[in-house]
């Protein structure tokens, strides 16, 4: 069984939360009729800035690897 990366985990923890976060905000809506739309926008901004960071770091990985990889075909 492939172990789960350390990105791999923010990304499903963040994609939980959310899910978790979205149920939460129907209940609140069906109950007082409205809903706190500030903490709502602050979290979808949150959490989508830290995919797109989580996603340019493993970009970034993924382009230095194949970079050295590379390099090391060559010397080889």
């Amino acid at each position: 069984m492939k172990a789960t990366k350390t990105l791999d985990r923010i990304l499903i923890g963040c994609a939980l939360f959310l899910l978790i976060f979205t149920i939460a905000m129907v209940v609140i809506f069906c109950v007082f009729q409205s809903v706190p739309d500030t903490l709502i926008d602050a979290v979808f901004g949150l959490l989508g800035g830290e995919a797109v960071v989580t996603f340019f770091i493993w970009y970034i990985k993924k382009r230095y690897a194949r970079k050295y990889e590379r390099e090391d075909k060559d010397e080889s």
